[in-house]
């Protein structure tokens, strides 16, 4: 009788050590071996953006394909096993759905109700577009899934207070930030200023936080003139006309996909070039597709979130890069690293949550902590803060010196130091 309780009292104390295991909640059961994690891509697949689009497909097929297969040698997360170990080994599945078009309410309602609803995705990434974000954040908002952009920096988007949108990428509030400071580091602060911008949401956004800064660098906001113009205008010459008579030394721009050509053009026919012209997010000009504006073009400054020049100081970076390039014959771009970047963040939070469940991995994202080496981004890492911002996220400013793009900003990333005043600039 004594060996038959003791028995009997060893197998109650560890029924009750597994009921209280499975209580706690701090390590919860991973999902059946094989779940499969679909991630929705929102990419412009028309239309000027197109190239971005085909980039941003191709950056997030690559993170899926490194995070299914065995790639020892790149030192990212989930490179050297087969699948999340988190979801029994799950692997990647990319959906792409088209998210470009004029009506960005309707594009974006279209292709986030057919990858939730139709394809069953678990997260959304992508949308490259400031205005189809937005509304694509409001439609994954009702769907109650996670969405993260890492291509979208109009700062109105993560101060919506939405619960399901997270932000990768560096705010243009970090891009202003990082524009006064090579302008302080060069002493070409006391100048003249000016706001060149598209007439929307996102170009309101940079009117903002260009007279916000400048208030804090010591001017006076309201000194400082903006001209707009029609986001789908194809002749510019008139605008531009109204900002060589404002005389700027500093010309702050943003510019749509629609417009960089006919500006450049514009700027070009009036042979018009500030001491300084900086752009917010203008990864999307490629000078060398109209050689008679490369006078104009010589000495612009960029906001970027990627760099191929900061990435190679990044072995994982290096190594991604150079297969994004055997595999596709041509070299990775900031829409494929931003893909990629997002994709390989979702499954991060998949596999802490051990779980596809959406309010699993939106919290999984809440309390993520990713180093800057475990990324191909030239960041310190990814962390987000009350808003879903990522605090970590670094903008990069690229000067066009010598018919290239080269980092001229933060210090310990740039390659030269700014050129000021532009080459061949007014004043």
């Amino acid at each position: 009788m004594t060996v038959r309780r003791r028995r009997l009292a060893l197998l109650l104390t560890l029924a009750l050590a597994v009921t209280a295991s499975g209580c706690t909640g701090d390590d919860p059961e991973p999902e059946a071996s094989g779940q499969e994690l679909k991630i929705g891509l929102l990419a412009p697949l028309k239309g000027a953006t197109a190239p971005a689009g085909i980039d941003a497909q191709r950056g997030a097929q690559l993170a899926a394909d490194v995070i299914n297969g065995l790639n020892p040698s790149i030192a990212l997360p989930f490179a050297a096993d087969a699948g999340i170990p988190g979801i029994g080994g799950g692997k990647v599945k990319i959906v792409t759905a088209d998210a470009s078009g004029t009506e960005a309410r309707v594009v974006a309602g279209t292709a986030v109700t057919r990858l939730v609803s139709e394809e069953g995705v678990h997260a959304l990434i992508g949308a490259y577009d400031s205005q189809i974000t937005e509304f694509a954040s409001q439609r994954s908002e009702r769907f109650e899934i996670p969405f993260l952009n890492a291509d979208s920096p109009a700062t109105f988007l993560t101060e919506a207070g939405r619960d399901w949108f997270f932000r990768l990428g560096p705010s243009w509030r970090s891009a202003g930030e990082a524009f006064f400071s090579v302008l302080q580091d060069k002493r070409a602060l006391g100048g003249k200023m000016a706001i060149l911008h598209s007439e929307d949401k996102a170009g309101r956004d940079v009117v903002t936080t260009v007279r916000e800064l400048a208030e804090q660098s010591g001017f006076d906001p309201d000194k400082i003139p903006d001209f707009g113009f029609s986001p789908t205008a194809t002749n510019l010459q008139s605008v531009v006309d109204r900002v060589r008579a404002a005389d700027p030394d500093m010309m702050f721009l943003y510019v749509t996909s629609a417009n960089v050509v006919p500006l450049v053009q514009a700027m070009a026919a009036r042979q018009y070039k500030p001491k300084a012209t900086l752009c917010f997010s203008l990864h999307y000009l490629d000078p060398q597709s109209f050689p008679q504006a490369l006078p104009v073009v010589e000495g612009l400054t960029r906001s970027v979130a990627w760099s191929a020049e900061a990435a190679e100081r990044n072995p994982a970076a290096q190594a991604i890069t150079a297969l994004y390039q055997r595999r596709y014959n041509t070299p990775m771009t900031e829409a494929a690293a931003a893909s990629f970047t997002a994709v390989l963040t979702v499954a991060q939070a998949v596999d802490s949550a051990r779980s596809t469940q959406p309010e699993r991995v939106r919290s999984a994202l809440l309390s993520l902590k990713v180093p800057g080496e475990q990324t191909v981004m030239p960041w310190a890492g990814i962390q987000f803060d009350e808003t879903h911002q990522n605090v970590l996220a670094q903008t990069l400013v690229e000067q066009f010196v010598g018919r290239t793009f080269q980092v001229v900003s933060p210090a310990d990333a740039a390659s030269r130091a700014m050129v000021w005043p532009a080459t061949g600039s007014q004043g």
